[in-house]
């Protein structure tokens, strides 16, 4: 199975081989992160916001997953990368998949967020773009960490 981690520090390596899920997002489970339209889902720790010590912020992942598509929201921990094949959805069969090589979508914006945290301008993206992640990505260090609020709703 061929993949992408995006760690912490923004460091993306490309892997091959089976899915430890334990190890690289955490015992707790992975949650995915839709990016509609593209053929790849972003993992990441289901719970990782309840652990900060264990899981920290992944800024540059978080923006690299909002510029792929992805709800703006901080996300914690490793975030891995797959391929996805939304067609076996209605099967029932399992729709992660090897991710399609070449890599250049994910390399490239990968590489365009770090230039913008820089804050350099990439070369085909607009000013305003390279801003925008600059924002996102203060948004992500400084938000509190999201809550659920689990409320008993009584029939009558």
């Amino acid at each position: 199975m061929r993949y992408a981690i995006i760690a912490t520090d923004g460091e993306l390596t490309h892997h091959d081989g089976d899915i430890d899920w334990d190890t690289l997002v955490g015992p707790e489970g992975p949650a995915r992160v839709r990016l509609p339209g593209l053929t790849v889902s972003g993992w990441v720790n289901d719970v990782g916001h309840r652990f900060p010590d264990r899981y920290p912020r992944n800024v540059t992942g978080s923006c690299v997953l909002v510029a792929l598509g992805a709800l703006v929201q901080p996300y914690a921990g490793p975030i891995v990368v797959t391929g996805w094949d939304d067609r076996n959805t209605a099967l029932g069969l399992v729709e992660i998949c090897p991710l399609p090589q070449p890599v250049t979508v994910l390399d490239t914006v990968h590489g365009d967020v770090l230039k913008a945290l820089a804050g350099q301008t990439p070369r085909d993206m607009s000013p305003s773009w390279a801003e925008q992640i600059r924002e996102i990505a203060e948004h992500f260090r400084t938000a509190p960490a999201p809550t659920l609020t689990v409320r008993t709703v009584g029939l009558r």
